[in-house]
C-alpha cells in the first residue's frame, strides 16, 4: 500500500486531493512541516530534506511534491487527472511549474506573514512584494482561465490541484483576487472540491 508522511496543513494536501481522485488506497502517516517527527533519523533516511510530503509506493520512496503529483498520475491516473498525448501532458507541466515558478513563493510569503508572524513583527517589505509580484503575474493566469474551468483541457488535471491549492494560501490571508475574478473562481473551485473535503476531513 502506499504511505504518505505528510500534514493536511501542507503541501502534502495536494497529494492526498490527487490519492483521493484516483481512488487509490494509502496510508496517511502525520508528520507536520514543523514537527519533530521530521528531524528523526528514520524520516532523514526517507527524506534528507527534512520536510514533507514523502511518499513511498513499494521500493519507491519520493519526495518533491510535483515529482509525486506527477508520478502518482503518470503510474496511476489511466489518464484521469492527466493526459494520453505529449502535448496535454506538456500544458499539464507548463500551468503547473507558472504557478510554481512565478506565484508560489509570493503567496507563501503572505501565508507565513499573516498566519505565523506576530502583526508588529511582520515584515512589510516582504508583504508589498508579495502582492506587486502576484500583480503582476496573475493576469496571464486569469486571461487564460476567461470561459474555462480548468487550466489545461476540459477537466479537472493535476495542474488544477496544485495551482490553485497554493493560490488558495494567499487567498486565506486576505489577498484580494477580486481583479482576478477567473483565478478567484478556479480557486473556489478547488476549495469546495469534493476531494478536498475528504482530505479536510483527515484533519
Amino acid at each position: 500500500m502506499i504511505k504518505l508522511y505528510g500534514s493536511v496543513y501542507s503541501r502534502a494536501s495536494m497529494v492526498m486531493c490527487v490519492l483521493e481522485a484516483l481512488e487509490l488506497e494509502y496510508e496517511y502517516i502525520p508528520h507536520l512541516p514543523k514537527g519533530d517527527e521530521i528531524k528523526q533519523d528514520d524520516y532523514l533516511e526517507l527524506n534528507p530534506n527534512g520536510k514533507v510530503p514523502t511518499l513511498i509506493d513499494g521500493d519507491l520512496v519520493l519526495w518533491e511534491t510535483q515529482a509525486i503529483l506527477f508520478y502518482l498520475v503518470d503510474k496511476y491516473g489511466n489518464g484521469k487527472l492527466w493526459s494520453d498525448s505529449p502535448e496535454g501532458r506538456a500544458d499539464i507541466c507548463r500551468w503547473s511549474l507558472f504557478v510554481s515558478n512565478q506565484l508560489e513563493l509570493f503567496a507563501l510569503d503572505l501565508f507565513i506573514q499573516n498566519k505565523f508572524i506576530p502583526e508588529d513583527l511582520r515584515d512589510e517589505a516582504v508583504t508589498l512584494r508579495a502582492k506587486a509580484e502576484l500583480d503582476k503575474h496573475l493576469p496571464v493566469l486569469d486571461s487564460h482561465l476567461k470561459g474555462r474551468n480548468y487550466v489545461s483541457g476540459d477537466s479537472c488535471t493535476v495542474a488544477d490541484i496544485h495551482g490553485a491549492t497554493i493560490l488558495s494560501w494567499a487567498k486565506l490571508v486576505g489577498y484580494d483576487f477580486k481583479q482576478f475574478p477567473n483565478v478567484d473562481a478556479w480557486i473556489k473551485r478547488q476549495i469546495k472540491s469534493e476531494v478536498q473535503q475528504k482530505v479536510n476531513a483527515k484533519a
